[in-house]
């Protein structure tokens, strides 16, 4: 086993936190990295929220160290201990990119199993928290170690329905079918994710999907606490007519529904662009169906951008539509922030947040070509109403901005782990 520590032991005196740390935290996120979205994004927020409230040690991957003392030394949060952890090189020569990226991730978990118990014999945290990735089919290093343990946000994606896969290709198809299996052979027979769940002393689910599919142990407790938040809420100026699609052009994210959808609307809003802000496997596809159905002209494909600069980008944008299959939808509440109404699926982690007059979630359809009548029938009423975008807007805006903005977030994480301890120590 090889870890490099941080070169700095840092202490909390940024955002107007000035309290003393009141633990020693260890928090395990093998994703961490400052300034990017999804995972990575994720396992540094989360980090750095806990590091201001509390004295925090990080166990994270290597090549991300260097990029977190950077941004810890800039914050002034010297309440953050950085360490880097990977297998040793026999075990990981044959991972490259994202080949074999589940398989090395479950044995790094077995690996920061043995290392934190070292670790807390040496330092004797408080509590442990694993971060990321954020997957609820997978188990965490962290329970074997023998403390207070809080595990999550965690959560999985749905399955997609299989109508929406007939005119994917076979090797999609198959993928799908292989990940589906997966994940039920790990829920229901991997002893180490069933021994996560009994040591949990704390379960945060991101979403109704793991919570309806999952058999918790008797007395777990379970609390709803979305992965994701905003650091600010900034919104641009609107023209009226920009529609925005964000993510990898995968089938999971639905980037075919959006396209299609919006063909139907075009036809009455003719002054209208729909910006799809990422790349993936099906950008080609996508590119040649838009002139088939001859809307070429109002559909952009600018690619993946720097994450502020796509959040500039998300500023300018009047509806959101994210027919995402996903559990997450980690960028949901970033468009809410930037004042773009949500449209999506009433499916998975996007129709969970707009719930509530947040947004528009669509029902799924009996066929896919359905389900696309029903979302363009919902963007024709945001493109033709300025009155109903601002009032779904200002919905949103005051969702997010009393449970999803990062400091709050961090605030109810503390509270969390105040009751974790306050539990452990009646025990």
């Amino acid at each position: 086993m090889e870890a490099t520590k941080g070169r700095d032991s840092l202490r909390a005196k940024s955002n107007g936190i000035e309290q003393a740390p009141s633990r020693r935290v260890l928090i395990g996120a093998y994703a961490c990295e400052p300034g990017v979205g999804s995972e990575g994004g994720v396992g540094w927020s989360w980090t750095r929220q806990i590091a201001l409230r509390n004295d925090c040690t990080v166990i994270t991957r290597k090549n991300n160290v260097e990029k977190i003392e950077r941004a810890a030394r800039v914050e002034g949060l010297d309440s953050l201990t950085v360490i880097g952890y990977d297998l040793p090189m026999w075990m990981r020569f044959w991972k490259r990119k994202s080949r074999g990226a589940l398989a090395y991730y479950y044995l790094w978990q077995l690996g920061l199993a043995l290392f934190a118990r070292r670790l807390d014999r040496e330092r004797n945290f408080d509590l442990v928290q694993h971060i990321t990735f954020v997957t609820s089919w997978m188990p965490s290093g962290l329970a074997l170690v023998n403390k207070p343990f809080v595990w999550g946000p965690v959560g999985q994606h749905p399955r997609i329905p299989r109508r929406f896969l007939s005119k994917a290709t076979l090797k999609t198809r198959l993928i799908e079918m292989y990940k589906a299996g997966i994940k039920s052979t790990f829920l229901m027979l991997d002893p180490l994710l069933h021994l996560t769940m009994r040591r949990a002393n704390r379960i945060l689910s991101i979403g109704s999907e793991f919570e309806s599919r999952v058999d918790f142990p008797v007395g777990a407790m379970v609390e709803r606490m979305p992965a994701v938040g905003v650091d600010s809420m900034a919104e641009g100026q609107k023209a009226g007519t920009r529609v925005l699609f964000s993510g990898r052009l995968v089938e999971l994210k639905g980037p075919g529904l959006a396209l299609e959808s919006f063909a139907i609307t075009y036809s009455g809003h003719p002054e209208a662009t729909l910006t799809f802000l990422g790349t993936g496997p099906l950008q080609r596809q996508l590119e040649e169906r838009a002139v088939e159905l001859g809307v070429d002209g109002a559909v952009h494909f600018p690619g993946m951008l720097p994450h502020e600069q796509a959040l500039d980008l998300m500023a300018t944008a009047d509806v959101f539509l994210f027919p995402s299959f996903e559990g997450a939808g980690m960028v949901v509440p970033e468009a809410m922030a930037a004042g773009a109404v949500v449209l999506c699926l009433d499916f998975g982690g996007p129709g969970d947040m707009v719930a509530g007059e947040r947004g528009i979630a669509v029902p799924l359809g009996e066929t896919k070509q359905q389900t696309c009548a029903n979302l363009a029938a919902g963007l024709d009423r945001l493109l033709a109403s300025p009155k109903l975008r601002k009032e779904l807007r200002g919905v949103a805006k005051q969702w997010v901005a009393s449970e999803m903005l990062w400091n709050k977030k961090g605030e109810r994480m503390q509270q969390i782990h105040d009751a974790v301890m306050k539990e452990t120590s009646r025990k």
